[in-house]
């Protein structure tokens, strides 16, 4: 398997345990856009720092440690992005005006 498509699997599984996760526990989502706002600000901050995270994992390159970097701190980071997302989503569908 190619690094490309690892990299798709990988981010469609992020966002399958994302859809999971709004689906399954709904109550974790944020009611207004302000609560919405603060995750959204949250997932710039994770985005930022996801890249020297990973990087700083020790005993890079090797294999065991590239593995303890996409699923220890990738995966969860992505993960959590991709819900922050849906909740944007959720919350923007929600406010929207009925249509007749």
């Amino acid at each position: 398997m190619g690094k490309e498509t690892f990299l798709l699997l990988f981010v469609l599984g992020a966002a399958a345990i994302a859809a999971w996760i709004a689906l399954r526990l709904p109550k974790l989502a944020p009611t207004s856009f302000r609560g919405g706002t603060v995750h959204l600000v949250a997932t710039l901050v994770v985005g930022a720092v996801l890249g020297p995270a990973v990087r700083a994992v020790p005993g890079l390159p090797s294999e065991l440690s590239v593995l303890a970097a996409l699923f220890l701190v990738a995966l969860p980071a992505i993960t959590y992005m991709m819900l922050v997302g849906m909740w944007i989503v959720q919350l923007a569908v929600a406010g929207a005006p009925a249509r007749h």
